[in-house]
């Protein structure tokens, strides 16, 4: 019945959506199981309206943006899914800008660079929308979207929008209240609080260097979702300390060049997960990579390796199972 009827309003509403759809083939990783609606509205009108029908019927959904932050296993396998990728639209106000939910950060970033704003220079390789930006609390290279929010708007379970300040949003380091789900509901839009570079072409310059960094020291986009850890600390115990010995050897002897590829792979060595070797980075041991239809098992294992060599583990990716 439920089916019925969200078709109808799918209809009524001319609302793109594509039915019994694998989320392999519309995931950043590729991964995922069956979709019974994979919903795409194309205004912040469409998705208000389509978010209030589904809570106002029950009707259980996830929204999603780029993807680029959530791991969706073969075993998850949702009735509805809202993707807000076409809701992109953002106005550029006299000290503010005011963003659709899925307004790319890269995008925005490049653009806002070009313009004399201050604060973009380290998000213009940090994939994923505006939302997703607040909902995770990301950044990088000491630029985060968040820290310019000045308010969020919101549609809560009840159907209601209002306008959020930042402090009921919760954020914290790479979380916000939504992602620990103390909060429910959409966010619609985002305004951001900016203001013009003091030096412009120093902006441009440190966004040339964050590029170059990434190219050395980060894996591309492809299959992987970044740092799947934002906080970790090394154990203090003896094979730990056997790798840390050795590697500084090592260096002091100039043996090696690359000293994070070895310590990975001696990590891995003395642990006994060499098999783990192909699905993590050489760049850098925080980065899973789902190289083929193995990754899935063997991302349980590099969790439990992880879990081995370090405490403290804050994982900062979202899995769906």
């Amino acid at each position: 019945m439920i089916n019925q009827l969200l078709l109808q309003y799918l209809s009524q509403h001319n609302l793109n959506f594509e039915h019994n759809i694998s989320l392999s083939k519309k995931t950043w990783i590729k991964t995922g199981g069956m979709c019974s609606y994979w919903i795409v509205p194309q205004t912040k009108a469409q998705l208000t309206e389509l978010c209030r029908y589904l809570y106002s019927n029950k009707i259980k959904f996830d929204i999603v943006g780029q993807t680029s932050n959530i791991f969706f296993h073969s075993t998850y396998c949702p009735d509805v899914v809202v993707s807000t990728v076409k809701v992109n639209n953002y106005v550029i106000g006299d000290g503010f800008i005011d963003c659709d939910c899925g307004v790319s950060v890269i995008k925005l970033a490049k653009d806002c660079l070009e313009r004399g704003y201050a604060g973009f220079y380290g998000l213009v390789g940090l994939p994923g929308t505006v939302a997703s930006s607040v909902y995770n609390n990301a950044g990088c290279f000491n630029c985060s979207i968040s820290s310019m929010v000045e308010s969020v708007e919101w549609l809560s379970p009840k159907g209601t929008v209002q306008w959020l300040q930042p402090g009921p949003l919760g954020l914290s380091s790479r979380s916000s209240a939504f992602k620990r789900k103390e909060m429910e509901g959409v966010l619609l839009s985002v305004r951001l609080k900016v203001n013009k570079a003091a030096d412009i072409e120093n902006e441009k310059m440190k966004s040339e260097e964050t590029v170059n960094y990434r190219k050395t020291k980060q894996e591309g986009p492809y299959k992987n979702l970044g740092s799947v850890f934002c906080e970790m600390t090394m154990r203090r115990n003896i094979r730990n300390k056997i790798v840390m010995a050795v590697t500084r050897i090592v260096s002091a002897m100039r043996i090696r060049k690359n000293l994070r590829l070895f310590r990975k792979k001696l990590l891995l060595s003395i642990y006994g997960y060499n098999d783990l070797d192909r699905y993590i980075s050489d760049k850098d041991i925080k980065t899973f990579v789902w190289k083929d239809e193995h990754a899935e098992s063997q991302f349980i294992r590099y969790k439990e390796f992880m879990g081995k060599v370090y405490t403290n583990l804050v994982i900062e990716i979202e899995e769906k199972i």
